[in-house]
């Protein structure tokens, strides 16, 4: 009897394989969606590399500070601070995944992308509107959680449905 168990124990283990992750819980595939002064970018792989690379100074070009987070329906405004004189585009990147809470929420890294950046202690105030449903290819229905972390920093904003954050 000991070892019927046995045998039925290692066809269980041998049945059980680490493969690629079920793609019902995210996009599948790569895209980008590009916005006046930000592009926003689903992209697992590279999420989960800023994600374990967080705050690493050689990867953060411009230190920056997000002053205010505004969401109403499908838009998406923050305002963001960073030194006069930088040039370039800020990037959202979303892994694709839906965490499983109520409400629904999603956890979005906010990097810069710049070009050229003079040396200045003067700062610039920048607004960068996202457009949900443009960025999510679809409307979203429900006032679902958006979880803001700042790539550069270890600060992270949570804007629960329709919220109006300053900071």
């Amino acid at each position: 009897m000991t070892s019927v168990f046995r045998f039925l124990l290692l066809v269980f283990l041998c049945s059980c394989s680490v493969g690629d992750s079920d793609p019902t819980l995210g996009f599948a595939d790569f895209y980008q969606v590009q916005g006046s002064g930000y592009r926003f970018t689903v992209d697992s792989g590279r999420y989960q590399r800023m994600d374990f690379n967080r705050k690493d100074s050689s990867l953060c070009q411009v230190n920056f500070e997000i002053k205010s987070i505004k969401r109403s329906g499908n838009e998406l405004t923050l305002e963001i601070e960073r030194p006069k004189g930088c040039s370039g585009t800020y990037d959202l990147v979303w892994d694709g995944r839906w965490q499983e809470s109520s409400p629904r929420r999603m956890q979005v890294y906010l990097t810069g992308l710049f070009n050229t950046c003079s040396v200045s202690s003067e700062t610039e105030r920048d607004l960068i509107k996202v457009d949900l449903a443009k960025a999510l290819r679809q409307t979203p229905e429900d006032l679902f959680t958006i979880y803001l972390r700042e790539h550069c920093s270890f600060r992270d904003f949570n804007c629960v449905g329709n919220c109006d954050l300053k900071i």
